[in-house]
This record gives C-alpha cells, sequence and structure tokens, in this order.
C-alpha cells in the first residue's frame, strides 16, 4: 500500500485528535452564541414583564447632545457598530456605501451600512437596542460593549435617521428606525416622551440585499445597521472615506482580524500594528527599514490590600531608524518625503493602550513622568490590560479615552518603561545623528572640506615647522590608518599605502565622526598628508547641535567649516601654542556639554509648543472643512 507525506500508523490517531481539538472549540463557540442569545431573550422577558414602555429618550436636548458626544473621527463612531458585531459572534463585518438614484457621481455616499452575520437579534431586543442603554450586557466584561450606549450615539453622529434590521437563524427579518426629524417634529407639537416604534418584519433595501449575497459565502444570522441622513461625515469624498476607515479598522482591529474578516467598500482591511512588529501586518515590509523589538514587559498587578493578582499588563516596545517613515532617496517622491508609515505613527505617537487586544486610545498629553515629541514617532509604546483592570484603566462611556489612574503610571515607571522610553530616545537619537554625518555631495567631498583646502591658502597664519614629535605622531597615525586599510581590503600594506597616498592627494581635508565619551567635543589630526577633523558622537555638540533634526546641511558644513579653522590654526601653531589650544579645547567642551544640557529644557519646551500649535491647525482644518461640508449642503 502506498502512504502519502502524511501517512502512517500514527497519523489517523493524530488526525482525530486535531479534528476532535476543532470540534471542540467550535462546540464552545456555539455554547457561548447561545448564552448570548438566551441572555438577550432573558433582558427583553424582564423588559415586558417590567411593562417598559420602550420610552426612547427624555427631552429633545437629550437625542441634540447625543449628535455632539464628540467621536473623534467617522472610524470611531463606526468600531461602537463593529465591536457589537464581534460580540454577537459575527465571522465577517462589512460596512457598505448606499448611494441615491440621483447621486451618479457618487463622490459621497447618502447612506452607509454595517453588516455582520452574528447570531443576530430577536424582534423586540432590536426595539431595545436602539435605545440609549438598552443592551443586555450592562457590567459585562467578556466583550466591548458594557453601557448600550454604542450602537444609538454612534449613528446619531454620522447621521439624522438609522434603522437596525436583524434576524435569528431560522427566523425572519425585522426592523426599527429611529429619525431624529420625527422626534423634533414630535416635540414641536406635543409633549411627552418619545417611543421606539414597534417592530416590523421589512427586509433590508435591495442594495443591502445585494451586497449581502455579494460578500457573504452564507448567511443565516446577522444585523444590519444602517445609517441614513448623513451629514457628519469626516471625509467629503467616498474614496478618502474609504482609505481612512481600512486603515483605522486595520489599526484597532489587528489582533481580531485573524478570526474576524471586515471590508469596507468591498475592500478588504488589513491588519496593521501601529509598532510595525508584526511580519506579514500591513507596511511592515514597505521597504528594506525594519522596526527593532525590545524586550517585552509583563507586569503583574495585585490588589492594594488583599494582594490578590487582578491582572497582568503587557508591554511592547519599538524603535525605529531614523529613515523608517521617509521615503528612499532612490525612489520618486510623488506625495512628499514622507510614506505611507508616517501618518499612522503621527497619529499614534505617545503610550498606545488597548484592552484585551483590541486598541482604544493613544495617550500623549497626559503622561506625568515625560512629554512626548514630535521625533518620538520612531519610539512605540503599546500597553495592554485585560478587562480585569477596567478600573485600573477608566475608559470612557464612547470608549474613545482611557484615563490612566496615578497607581499604573507608578507601576509602569517604577518597572521600566520609563527608563526603555529614555534608552530608546538616546539610541534614536545617535542613529539619527549618524545618518545626519553621512550626508556628502555627489563627488564625495564635502562642501565644508572644499572650503577649507580653497580658504587655507589665504590664511595670513604662515605654518610653522612640524616638531619632531609632530612628525612622529603624524607618521603613527598614517601608519594605523594604512593596517586599517589592509586588513578591511585584505591587501597587502605597501598596496594600502599607495592607495591612502593618492586619497591624499585628492583629499587634502577630511570629516570624520568619532566616539569617544568624555573627549573634547572636536580635534584635527595630521594623517600623513591629510588633515582629519574628527567630530566626537559621544559629546552634545554632536547629538544636540550637529546632528539635531533640525540642522541644516548648510549648517553641518558651516560647523564644519569652523572646526576646521580652528584645528587649521592649531595644527600650524608654534608648540606652545598648541598646549594652550590643546588645554582649551578640554575646557570649551566641558563647558559647551553643561551648556547644551541647560539649552535642552528649552528645546523641550519649544516642541511642545510646535505640537500645540499642529494641534491647533489640525482643528481649524476640520472645522473649515466642516463649514465647506455645509455651504455645499446648502
Amino acid at each position: 500500500m502506498w502512504f502519502g507525506l502524511n501517512s502512517g500508523p500514527e497519523y489517523g490517531p493524530r488526525m482525530k485528535d486535531i479534528m476532535k481539538t476543532k470540534a471542540n472549540k467550535q462546540n464552545a463557540h456555539e455554547q457561548q452564541l447561545s448564552l448570548d442569545l438566551k441572555r438577550q431573550r432573558d433582558y427583553v422577558e424582564d423588559l415586558e414583564a417590567r411593562k417598559f414602555d420602550y420610552g426612547l429618550v427624555l427631552a429633545n436636548a437629550f437625542v441634540k447632545g447625543m449628535r455632539d458626544i464628540g467621536y473623534k473621527s467617522t472610524a470611531y463612531a463606526l468600531n461602537e457598530l463593529n465591536d457589537n458585531s464581534i460580540q454577537a459572534g459575527a465571522r465577517n463585518i462589512h460596512v457598505e456605501f448606499g448611494f441615491d438614484p440621483g447621486n451618479r457621481s457618487k463622490k459621497k455616499p447618502d447612506a452607509v451600512a454595517v453588516i455582520d452575520d452574528g447570531h443576530g437579534m430577536d424582534a423586540l431586543m432590536i426595539r431595545a437596542a436602539v435605545i440609549w442603554g438598552g443592551t443586555h450586557r450592562h457590567n459585562d466584561r467578556s466583550g466591548f460593549g458594557r453601557y448600550g450606549y454604542g450602537l444609538p450615539s454612534a449613528c446619531v453622529s454620522i447621521g439624522t435617521r438609522y434603522t437596525v434590521f436583524s434576524k435569528v437563524e431560522g427566523g425572519e427579518w425585522h426592523k426599527v428606525t429611529v429619525d431624529l426629524d420625527e422626534i423634533e417634529d414630535h416635540f414641536r407639537k406635543a409633549s411627552g416622551p418619545v417611543h421606539a416604534e414597534t417592530p416590523k418584519q421589512v427586509e433590508p433595501p435591495d442594495w443591502v440585499l445585494a451586497a449581502i449575497k455579494s460578500r457573504f459565502k452564507q448567511f443565516r444570522s446577522g444585523t444590519v445597521v444602517l445609517i441614513e441622513k448623513i451629514d457628519r461625515l469626516d471625509h467629503w469624498t467616498t474614496q478618502v472615506l474609504r482609505t481612512d476607515l481600512l486603515q483605522e479598522f486595520g489599526i484597532t482591529y489587528r489582533n481580531f482580524l485573524n478570526e474576524v474578516s471586515m471590508s469596507v467598500d468591498g475592500a478588504m482591511v488589513e491588519p496593521t500594528d501601529p509598532l510595525f512588529l508584526t511580519e506579514g501586518f500591513r507596511f511592515y515590509d514597505l521597504d528594506s527599514d525594519r522596526a527593532e523589538a525590545l524586550p517585552p514587559l509583563e507586569i503583574e498587578v495585585k490588589d492594594k490590600e488583599s494582594k490578590d493578582a487582578l491582572g497582568v499588563i503587557k508591554i511592547r516596545f519599538s524603535l525605529m531608524p531614523p529613515t523608517f517613515l521617509r521615503v528612499p532617496e532612490d525612489k520618486p517622491k510623488e506625495r512628499g518625503k514622507n510614506n505611507a508609515r508616517f501618518p499612522i505613527r503621527k497619529t499614534n505617537n505617545g503610550v498606545i493602550v488597548l484592552r484585551a487586544g483590541r486598541q482604544i486610545d493613544v495617550v500623549s498629553s497626559k503622561c506625568p513622568w515625560t512629554t512626548f515629541q514630535n521625533n518620538d514617532r520612531y519610539v512605540g509604546i503599546e500597553v495592554d490590560f485585560p478587562p480585569a483592570l477596567d478600573e485600573e484603566f477608566s475608559i470612557t462611556t464612547s470608549k474613545q479615552q482611557i484615563v490612566l489612574k496615578p497607581r499604573v503610571w507608578d507601576i509602569l515607571e517604577r518597572e521600566g518603561v520609563y527608563d526603555a522610553i529614555e534608552e530608546m530616545r538616546r539610541r534614536y537619537k545617535k542613529a539619527l545623528a549618524e545618518s545626519a554625518a553621512k550626508a556628502v555631495d555627489k563627488d564625495g567631498k564635502r562642501p565644508s572640506e572644499a572650503a577649507i583646502e580653497k580658504a587655507q591658502k589665504l590664511f595670513s597664519q604662515a605654518p610653522s615647522e612640524p616638531t619632531p614629535e609632530q612628525r612622529k605622531k603624524s607618521e603613527e597615525n598614517l601608519k594605523r590608518e594604512v593596517e586599517k586599510l589592509a586588513e578591511q581590503a585584505d591587501i597587502p600594506q605597501e598596496e594600502a599605502e599607495k592607495l591612502l597616498e593618492a586619497k591624499t592627494k585628492n583629499y587634502p581635508f577630511k570629516v570624520r565622526v568619532d566616539d569617544m565619551p568624555g573627549a573634547p567635543f572636536y580635534r584635527m589630526d595630521q594623517v600623513g598628508g591629510q588633515k582629519v577633523l574628527f567630530i566626537n558622537r559621544g559629546h552634545r555638540f554632536y547629538t544636540d547641535l550637529y546632528a539635531n533634526p533640525q540642522a541644516t546641511p548648510h549648517l553641518r558644513y558651516a560647523l564644519e567649516a569652523l572646526l576646521f579653522v580652528m584645528g587649521e590654526c592649531e595644527i600650524r601653531a608654534k608648540e606652545e601654542r598648541q598646549m594652550f589650544y590643546e588645554q582649551e579645547r578640554q575646557s570649551w567642551s566641558v563647558n559647551l556639554n553643561s551648556t547644551l544640557k541647560a539649552l535642552e529644557e528649552w528645546n523641550s519646551s519649544e516642541d511642545a509648543a510646535s505640537s500645540t500649535a499642529e494641534a491647533a491647525e489640525a482643528s481649524a482644518l476640520k472645522e473649515e472643512r466642516k463649514q465647506d461640508r455645509a455651504t455645499a449642503t446648502a
């Protein structure tokens, strides 16, 4: 008998174990869904027993207030509906755009539908679900929602009418509609409460049914939340809205997309790790640059009194190279110098906070022990906490903001999070400085090298005859360079010496970077016939001034020219003057280090002010777009 690759005496039992494990997982999943459906029915029975009248609002002002609940974006609002779908056991969630017959350009949608294949809702549960606070999951920590505000609040933040269609397996479609214009009309004509309408057995619109048929292989149960009379979309165009939702959903639900499939207007949502550490996720391999994962942390949090374990906070760190957010030099810059990773890091600059794997917020301005600046976009921090720690991580009702308790900040700092951030900043700053120092012009000769070569002929100070000690030092420097080149190129020393002589002839002045903590910030040595300016990356001059991100190439070349002149004066000087220069360089370096350290405080406040101005500019732009939409609608 022929056996396949996976055949053999043990193959049959092993496959049975695998199939049994899968069957157990499936049964557990179905039991969980059945339990949630049962809880829905128990909840509705309780409402009916109490003769609940399904009052929708207490006053018209309440609904108007809910419209201004302040979702950060359309994506944040729709996340409320996605959360409900996932908690209902959906395996597929599709966001579809609807267009009126007269909307031929389809430049902007007239309706948005969120469709899922979860376990669905009974008719009376639909009626309860459209009400603020209408949920069977009060204080349930197993999923996302706990208060029943998400669905109605999210819908009215986008449009003035929403309809919930739903069906359970074996049942028919039922729907309940809430129209804010009708509520407004009611309060103009009469007083008293407004009630959610009685559920009606009605199928979703044809375009929604067509989407269900197109997107789902099979559809036994599920829910459609249809938002119409749209007047508050973040983006005016369909294309920009689609792009934004795809990106935001990919970030928020990155840890769920292996089990739940999501799409927007037919385009699949790809998981996106804002720390860019997960291989296979979006933009991980955008180019040759890779983010570096630093050792993660797991912090056990205990009850302050009983000392019992409450839960474990998981923390990830990511360090990105200086070129990580830029378009490579050899690539066309059709959209500017920043690449597709940049907007993701810009909006995720700070402590990224997740609850049970679902991203909630990015805390940047309320961290008590550090201020996140623009360059911290290259330093990634993610904190993931379990629902058991909800009291330590206060979440707003709209699930948009996290407020960490002082105790949590203290725990994070004590366990080394702040130290890790500072270490990543230090390493990024050093890498940035090294990158900046590599800038040269096309023929390989830096402008400062060419400038000193030309200008030194005009110096009034005549060079003194080198002393025997200077000659000896120059020869020793040259010998070291010859040996280094011979070893690196694997060539004889005689050949290496000839190459260096030719290089010296073409480059009589050269800039190099050295790493000598505690040494002066610069020195210039005679290496054979070449004068080499060494800039010390171990000194603050290098990181804070010379290779500072705000330093332009022109400024760096000018600083090199300044040091070249000082070094040339030292080399030309007589022996006693050379000793003076050597002592003064040491003194200058110590004083300069202290001064730059003091200046760093001003730099931090200036950067914080810049960030505030950037936020104000973004807010103004958003308000301008809002006015443009109002004008266009009018």
